[in-house]
């Protein structure tokens, strides 16, 4: 029987320190984690999306099937200087 390699020693030891972590925080918190994203229904109908790496947070709101209203808040704006905020309302046609 042959031995085991350094890499395949590696990567077992990878898996189950992985699978270790998503048993000690829960598959939930773990996934926010390794994503960097969260996103959750809010009431009145808006849903949420926060980028922690980006520091990004989204709220929109859907009135019908033509309408959207969005808010946006952007830490790191493209000209990376000052915070964003944008305020957007979209119809479909």
């Amino acid at each position: 029987m042959p031995k085991p390699t350094l890499i395949d020693t590696l990567r077992t030891s990878a898996a189950d320190a992985k699978l270790g972590l998503i048993d000690l925080l829960g598959k939930d918190l773990y996934d926010i984690f390794e994503s960097g994203k969260v996103e959750k229904e809010l009431p009145y109908g808006f849903k949420s999306r926060l980028d922690f790496r980006n520091k990004n947070l989204n709220l929109r709101k859907e009135f019908g099937d033509n309408y959207r209203l969005d808010f946006d808040v952007n830490k790191m704006s493209p000209r990376g200087y000052k915070e964003d905020l944008r305020i957007g309302i979209t119809k479909k046609f």
